[in-house]
């Protein structure tokens, strides 16, 4: 799906529910669905604001909140108290694996794991709409580091 078309849905979406369509607004919504990197609140407002610097704080956490729950971004809780965002919009789903080192964010996708998913919630007669896997662990690199650089 292209950026423009993206942001139009999301434009429609938001106006539908009653929210404005502001500059600031639809600058926030451009940036958040420019990425593919996973953010934080801050860190979008700092990309916000090197545009228009007087973007609000404020505004930047209304939209990101009418965008999770809309489910045009998801919102990963990283394990530390800290929450990053993902633009998800046309996306194929995917799952997250956390290092609970050096909060690096690692993206996966499993078939079998996707099968097993979809089995289970036929036995039970549930419609899968949206789900999350978020994995918290250690990756390679800080076990190497633990254990002083030995393989």
């Amino acid at each position: 799906m292209k950026p423009e078309q993206e942001q139009s849905i999301v434009e429609n979406h938001l106006r539908q529910r009653g929210f404005r369509w502001t500059n600031q607004r639809a600058l926030i919504v451009r940036m958040a669905l420019g990425t593919h990197d996973h953010f934080t609140a801050d860190e979008l407002l700092d990309l916000c604001r090197r545009t228009d610097p007087r973007v609000s704080r404020a505004t930047v956490y209304r939209t990101l909140a009418v965008l999770e729950q809309a489910g045009f971004v998801d919102g990963l809780d990283t394990g530390d108290g800290g929450r990053r965002f993902e633009h998800v919009l046309g996306h194929a789903q995917h799952d997250h694996m956390v290092c609970r080192v050096c909060d690096r964010i690692f993206e996966f996708r499993d078939d079998e794991l996707e099968r097993r998913l979809a089995a289970a919630a036929r036995r039970i007669g549930f419609r899968n709409e949206r789900r999350s896997l978020r994995v918290h662990g250690t990756c390679r690199s800080c076990q190497k580091a633990e254990r002083g650089g030995r393989p």
